[in-house]
């Protein structure tokens, strides 16, 4: 296995452990929202909302690398006849 999964699995390990350990009652408020609901069900829901988006953004950059990877080299200048 690699060292990347192993470290993968550890944290998804620690951040269930901590999920199920956080089971109270919360209250979050966002703007003009304001939802009652489990720890637990916040804590994975920004966890989900978190990897995503960093999914995203690396999604994002790998594409920009490509697109510029496509073009020809400029032309070098000098004097080599």
């Amino acid at each position: 296995m690699s060292a990347k999964l192993i470290g993968i699995i550890v944290l998804l390990v620690v951040l269930v452990i901590f999920a199920i350990q956080n089971t109270q009652s919360v209250v979050i408020t966002f703007l003009f929202w304001r939802i009652e609901t489990s720890a637990v069900l916040s804590i994975l829901v920004s966890f989900m909302l978190g990897f995503l988006l960093g999914y995203l953004v690396l999604w994002a950059g790998s594409g920009r690398r490509k697109e510029k990877a496509s073009f020809p080299p400029p032309p070098k200048s000098g004097s080599s006849a």
